[in-house]
């Protein structure tokens, strides 16, 4: 049988769940903002562990990058020192982030 432009098609696997995300996605309501899976800590204990891996990721990822670089360029220690540079700020420009989240989430709401 073939389809016409007049006829309704049959729902694909894809449709239905496509359908499916959008429920579960209003169900999720206030933390869908923050991203998928993403929560905020409520302890003080949490920010900090949340603030010592945004930092230290930066600067795991920025020095294996350089260290790939440099194998694949056999430029010694420069993309090295260049990529960890670079990741140290990107994990304190998480931190700083991070911190005024807090301190949003902090202030009292009037």
């Amino acid at each position: 049988m073939r389809w016409t432009m007049s006829q309704d098609k049959p729902p694909t696997p894809l449709d239905d769940l496509g359908k499916r995300l959008s429920a579960l996605r209003r169900e999720g309501g206030a933390n869908q903002a923050a991203g998928p899976g993403a929560s905020t800590p409520k302890t003080a204990g949490g920010w900090a562990f949340r603030l010592s891996v945004e930092m230290v990721a930066g600067l795991v990822v920025g020095g294996g990058m350089g260290w790939l670089l440099d194998r694949w360029l056999g430029t010694s220690p420069v993309c090295l020192l260049v990529f960890f540079l670079l990741g140290a700020a990107a994990g304190t420009l998480n931190v700083f982030r991070t911190a005024k989240e807090m301190n949003r989430d902090d202030t009292p709401k009037s």
